[in-house]
């Protein structure tokens, strides 16, 4: 009895003064949040590693933070991948390209790819089965073969059925005496691109990038690719993950071609116990960082949660808080929320039930 008194007598002392029995440490910390978004009406895809499926937040980062407004699946992946793409904001009919493998068992995509048919000896009447098979189904959807052998089978698969063809190669072909040859051997692939505009024309207006083989280049070839006009890159990545310095690279190459623009948001990070917690987004977004910001003007504490816990909040004046959605902060209003319950802000704060807000949801405009 006298122990069990002695430990009663304890964690009164211990939880009294705090309300709680480990007291819990709260520091925030401002930062900078760079990320980029595509040019309108410009083209920015990806091939992404296998690695980057197993994980929807990295899948995502490819999206809200590297500016990959297209995204390519293998249907080899199965549905719950290509229902993750969608989870994280790629529309199939309008941002998906995948193969023609058993691309009836999922819905629309934009685009239906057929990977190098000339250079594996595919024959042409094969290639036009596909064609018509797909376009018996996605009868609007483009039919998109590549290569890297500009021979006689890439000229005819592409003037005849391809309505777009990507294109990479790191040897260059030659017509000699008849005879397709290739020589030299030549990492730089801009000549072999304007080749290919001669060519092809418009059907020729996106083309594919290497993490791999194209890294030191990114800059020259991303800057040949606005001289000829194209609207897309494609980034390659299956053969080797892109990390961060890898993106960066690309990215930035991306910015000085007028393929993606760089955008700047404050975040507030919290960490519990020296562990990160949660981030929340502040305010509005720039296009460079601003010579002064004060985090007062972001700031309102009168959000209540159902565990009568208070904390502050951050938001800008309009922020997407999912399709069809869109939130707003006006003075002196509280927030209503979707048929589940919760509101999402892009590009991840996340509101549940039993909030209360300055705020409302209203359809977007």
């Amino acid at each position: 009895m006298k122990n069990s008194f002695n430990i009663f007598f304890f964690l009164f002392i211990v939880i009294y003064p705090t309300g709680e029995l480990f007291p819990q440490n709260v520091n925030y910390v401002y930062n900078w949040y760079k990320y980029y978004e595509p040019v309108e009406g410009k083209i920015v895809g990806i091939w992404p590693h296998e690695n980057r499926w197993t994980d929807i937040e990295k899948l995502k980062e490819l999206k809200y933070r590297w500016g990959f407004n297209y995204i390519f699946f293998h249907t080899g992946l199965g549905q719950n991948k290509f229902n993750m793409a969608k989870q994280i904001g790629y529309t199939p009919l309008t941002n998906i390209m995948t193969n023609v493998d058993y691309a009836d068992q999922y819905e629309e995509c934009w685009a239906y790819y057929f990977d190098e048919p000339a250079d594996r000896s595919i024959p042409f009447n094969t290639v036009q089965t596909v064609k018509d098979w797909i376009k018996s189904y996605f009868p609007n959807a483009p039919f998109v073969i590549s290569g890297y052998k500009r021979n006689s089978d890439l000229i005819n698969y592409t003037n005849l059925l391809a309505d777009k063809v990507l294109f990479s190669s790191y040897i260059h072909w030659w017509k000699f005496l008849g005879i397709w040859t290739s020589w030299p051997t030549n990492t730089d692939q801009r000549d072999d691109w304007t080749d290919m505009k001669n060519l092809f024309g418009n059907k020729f207006s996106m083309t594919w990038v290497s993490t791999n083989n194209d890294l030191s280049e990114y800059g020259q070839l991303l800057g040949h690719a606005q001289n000829l006009g194209l609207a897309g890159i494609w980034l390659y990545g299956l053969e080797q993950e892109a990390d961060d310095n890898n993106l960066n690279s690309f990215c930035n190459a991306a910015v000085n071609c007028g393929f993606l623009s760089t955008k700047y948001q404050q975040v507030r990070d919290c960490y519990i116990n020296g562990v990160f917690a949660n981030r929340q987004f502040v305010g509005p977004v720039y296009s460079s960082i601003p010579a002064s910001y004060n985090h007062s003007e972001r700031l309102f504490t009168d959000l209540t949660v159902t565990n009568n816990r208070i904390d502050d909040y951050f938001a800008s004046n309009s922020m997407t808080a999912g399709s069809p959605y869109f939130y707003i902060i006006p003075a002196s209003k509280k927030s209503s929320f979707n048929s589940n319950n919760e509101i999402t802000l892009k590009p991840g704060f996340q509101a549940q039930k039993g909030c209360e807000f300055r705020a409302y949801i209203t359809e977007e405009p």
